[in-house]
């Protein structure tokens, strides 16, 4: 058990059609219609407010291969692309880039985000210039926040090299994902589990 991170590609049109609708989300993400369990109204809510008759929009289709994550290594890749335990700034720092919620909506571990078709696009054209070696030039456990990155404390306690490996395996995954959505010009739904 951990905190995984995960990414879905899929179209502007289907951003669009699924931005501040909370049901439709939780649907599109699990694909689970039962998925969303709407949060209980306050007292006075339930006392003086009439319950809204909402039409029924259709939630957009997912395709095949629309879905990766990057398991628990999501912060140590992202330390390493953007040299920041934090947001980061810059076009490398997609994963700490959590400005842009789809919905109101706590999927658990917080909102699902959107990296926007542009982002991709800038994320895309930087990765492609980074090789591994570039990657892990600022994997040095000794000077490394291991305190404030998730999966740290195993760094810190001598999995040095397993978890170079794992992050490099995931630097791969995400690489090509967002490449895939950049040259399809989608736009990526984020989510932690």
């Amino acid at each position: 058990m951990g905190i995984g991170y995960s990414l879905i590609r899929t179209s502007l049109d289907n951003i669009e059609a699924l931005r501040g609708r909370p049901e439709a989300v939780a649907e599109f993400v699990y694909q689970d219609p039962g998925a969303y369990v709407a949060p209980k109204p306050g007292f006075l809510s339930r006392l003086f407010d009439s319950p809204a008759k909402v039409a029924k929009v259709p939630v957009p289709e997912r395709s095949d291969g629309d879905e990766t994550g990057l398991d628990k290594s999501w912060h140590i890749v992202h330390y390493l692309l953007s040299g920041d335990s934090g947001r980061g700034a810059g076009p490398l720092a997609i994963i700490g880039d959590d400005l842009h919620p789809l919905a109101d909506l706590d999927l658990g571990l917080g909102k699902p985000n959107v990296i926007s078709a542009e982002a991709a696009k800038a994320f895309t054209v930087a990765a492609a210039a980074m090789s591994e070696v570039d990657f892990l030039v600022r994997y040095v456990p000794d000077e490394m926040p291991l305190d404030e990155l998730y999966m740290g404390e195993v760094v810190a306690r001598g999995d040095v090299d397993d978890i170079r490996e794992y992050a490099l395996e995931n630097f791969h995954v995400l690489r090509n994902f967002v490449r895939q959505a950049a040259e399809n010009n989608e736009a990526i739904i984020t989510y932690y589990s």
